[in-house]
């Protein structure tokens, strides 16, 4: 058959039965995308290879998008608790590369072979990306594919009976976790006050210089004898008697009570003059601007009380930047507020939509900070290649956001595209490439490799929980998440998920992937510039 030596044929059939195998679950397991590899092995062996440049450019969008995602949380990961949650997955990427050494030189491994099986016993496709662009796709797939099986399974087996051996009581821990996040990130609200204090009759409220007092907005106003209240400006002058309506989080404003008056019941309703609205940020064009440059109150007879950004809510301020599918909780006039929606757009449809040419851009880039050689001490010249130049434009252009016209952030589902594309193409293509060395390999050290793998696999989790519970003092549910991020195991964190509902796991599983995904890739490079490539 002429399909059969097509290769654009060859590469979507092997990408679209890999899909299909990575979606059977077996006891809630599943390979999800690393199934492709396999299936690209299976039609390497029998002789099929897809074009080098399918690799390049699949591992180029991969690690990009990783980076994109990765940037704005890198470091802030090393805030407050995250510092210990990082030193944690940093020790477990070291005890990864030092027990991987000690059983290549037990069982004579090459580099190839170790870098295989320290990705795939950790699961990371980006180290396995590294460590075939350093040393080629002969040995490191093979190993890879020989030791990921267990690496998925071993994390999630783990993650499951930790509770059982630690005797942990996952309800108490949920209440304490609850109330922790609370005392440090409360959530905002309001509270109406009676303005009684003397000294801020008939002056500004733009006079008072609350926001150096507390994170508060003042969104509403009721005069004494009132029966509507008016929206507050800078310009607004306050009057003995005044009720205000003050949003923000309840620490400040118990400093702002103290300064204003005393607290009232009731509520300040604007039902029929004034309205609230929920406006979405969709026009790019308004991306980094500032609240101050709109200068709503003055200009539309409009206040926000709030901005919500990626389900956090922010307090606003006059320098607060917009983001792309920030939602602007507003209060005012009801065709004031349509204005204000036609101008920003109010379009959540078009958030999603991606724009092409700032990827291309970064991508650009990326390949041409791969070029960069950096002179280092002892080791010699180290060159970032595809790998680190895209994955380090990645975090650049993420933690920016924007630069002038370009947006570089993609919407998580355009980001997701992009990565999930790139990983296929490069799993197929590598994986056809190793193919024919699979079945060698597994003959000549199926067993070494198995044992290996197991080694390598549970060790780095069972270091990362003792480090991170007993010394650390890392909070347990916190902790779940940590193990299976620095794993980069999507299996451990479905595991951890059957163990409690609560989002802590799941959080800290994203604050700290950006670090382990760095720091297993930064393993590989260090197990290959100690063992002898050959």
């Amino acid at each position: 058959m002429t399909l059969l030596h097509n290769q654009i044929f060859l590469l979507l059939l092997i990408i679209v039965l890999g899909e299909l195998l990575g979606k059977i679950r077996v006891g809630g397991l599943s390979l999800g995308p690393s199934a492709i590899i396999f299936v690209a092995l299976a039609f390497g062996h029998f002789g099929v290879t897809l074009p080098a440049g399918i690799q390049v450019i699949g591992l180029a969008m991969f690690i990009y998008a990783v980076g994109l995602q990765a940037g704005p949380a890198f470091i802030s990961s090393f805030r407050s608790h995250g510092l210990a949650m990082a030193v944690t997955v940093i020790a477990m990427a070291v005890t990864g590369t030092l027990v991987t050494l000690a059983c290549c030189k037990l069982f004579g491994f090459d580099a190839g072979t170790g870098a295989g099986l320290l990705s795939g016993a950790m699961t990371s496709t980006p180290s396995l990306a590294t460590a075939v662009e350093i040393v080629g796709y002969d040995r490191a797939p093979a190993a890879y594919g020989v030791t990921y099986g267990f690496g998925v399974i071993g994390v999630a087996l783990f993650i499951k009976l930790l509770p059982r051996l630690m005797r942990i009581n996952l309800a108490a821990e949920e209440q304490q976790l609850g109330e922790e996040l609370t005392s440090i990130n409360p959530p905002i609200s309001f509270r109406h006050v009676e303005v009684t204090n003397p000294n801020l009759f008939g002056k500004r409220v733009d006079a008072i210089f609350l926001k150096q007092i507390a994170a508060v907005t003042i969104t509403r106003l009721l005069r004494a004898g009132a029966d509507e209240p008016i929206l507050v400006g800078g310009d607004t002058v306050l009057q003995e008697g005044d009720h205000l309506r003050v949003v923000g989080r309840s620490l400040d404003l118990d400093k702002i009570e103290i300064l204003i008056g005393k607290p009232v019941s009731g509520e300040i309703a604007f039902d029929r003059i004034l309205t609230k609205k929920s406006i979405v940020v969709s026009k790019r064009r308004f991306v980094g601007t500032t609240l101050g440059y709109f200068n709503f109150r003055e200009t539309f007879n409009i206040q926000i009380a709030r901005i919500t950004r990626s389900g956090i809510d922010l307090v606003p301020d006059v320098n607060t930047r917009l983001h792309l599918g920030d939602v602007l909780h507003a209060v005012g006039d009801e065709r004031a507020l349509r204005n204000v929606s036609k101008m920003l757009g109010n379009d959540l449809k078009s958030t999603y939509d991606i724009n092409l040419f700032p990827i291309l851009v970064g991508l650009l880039f990326g390949f041409l900070l791969g070029r960069i050689t950096i002179p280092l001490p002892l080791v010699g010249p180290l060159t970032l290649g595809t790998t680190g130049g895209t994955l380090l434009a990645g975090l650049v252009l993420g933690a920016l956001y924007q630069t002038g016209p370009l947006i570089w952030d993609v919407p998580l589902a355009g980001n997701r595209l992009i990565r999930d594309l790139g990983l296929a193409l490069f799993m197929a293509a590598v994986g056809t490439s190793a193919g024919t060395s699979f079945i060698p390999t597994l003959q000549e050290r199926g067993l070494a490799l198995l044992f290996s793998g197991v080694l390598v696999t549970l060790l780095p989790v069972i270091v990362g929980a003792a480090l991170g519970l007993w010394l650390l003092r890392v909070r347990f549910l916190r902790l779940l998440g940590v193990l299976v991020g620095g794993m980069t195991s999507a299996s451990g964190l479905a595991a951890a998920g059957t163990l409690s509902n609560s989002t802590y796991a799941p959080a800290a599983y994203a604050t700290v992937y950006p670090v382990a995904l760095i720091s297993k890739i930064l393993a590989v490079k260090v197990l290959l510039l100690i063992l002898p490539i050959p």
